[in-house]
């Protein structure tokens, strides 16, 4: 049922995603090869997301099934060779918006933003979360599989689980200090989620694979 559902996407995609798009630099062969894919993606909302780029700017365009154009996100020509680390990546769509991560440094951390996946309007951002990119939190069409991000407070003592569906937000207290790390939401392994019992999996510099236990549904 997925798969039909994508295929009726892309023949609407093909029948309404009439503009011409941008993705050439005729003074920079590197560029064409380097930058980022202009490939359409097409959301269940009918609205499409997809870069261009020529030899004076790269960027990226959300359009809605009105045709109504956003441009959310640029990226500086001279460093085009970072555009997957800097730009715009999306990391998930949700039921009425998308999660993107950017600004990521050589070695992280990076950030996120979460916009309407119709008018391209900044909803949230956030900091590094945790456990965004790991294959054990990927399904099996290579997306991150939860309805929710979790991240740090601001002075790393709680632990906070953003549900993006319903606009809540859960805290719970964290007493391991972690600030040996630079960056303390890389030591954190996995997570899982079972009869909503979310167990994160992380190290501190005495112990290995230690766990944190949290109900998704405590209303505190």
């Amino acid at each position: 049922m997925k798969r039909l559902f994508t295929i009726i996407l892309l023949l609407y995609a093909i029948q309404t995603f009439g503009q011409k798009v941008q993705c050439f630099c005729d003074n920079n062969k590197y560029m064409n090869n380097s930058t980022t894919s202009c490939d359409t993606i097409v959301f269940n909302n009918k609205s499409f997301l997809y870069w261009q780029y020529n030899c004076d700017s790269i960027w990226l365009t959300l359009e809605n099934d009105k045709n109504e154009k956003y441009i959310i996100n640029d990226v500086d020509v001279d460093i085009f060779a970072y555009t997957y680390r800097i730009g715009f990546h999306l990391i998930k769509e949700f039921q009425n918006s998308l999660l993107f991560r950017y600004g990521c440094p050589a070695n992280g951390p990076c950030m996120y933003k979460l916009i309407d996946k119709n008018n391209g309007k900044t909803l949230k951002e956030f900091n590094q979360l945790i456990c965004i990119d790991k294959d054990i939190n990927l399904d099996d069409d290579n997306e991150y599989k939860y309805n929710f991000v979790v991240y740090f407070s601001e002075n790393y003592d709680n632990i906070i689980v953003y549900n993006i569906n319903n606009d809540k937000t859960l805290e719970f207290p964290f007493k391991d200090n972690l600030n040996y790390s630079l960056i303390p939401e890389y030591l954190f392994s996995k997570m899982t989620l079972k009869n909503n019992i979310l167990t994160l999996f992380y190290n501190t510099n005495k112990v290995k694979n230690k766990q944190l236990i949290i109900n998704i549904n405590d209303n505190k």
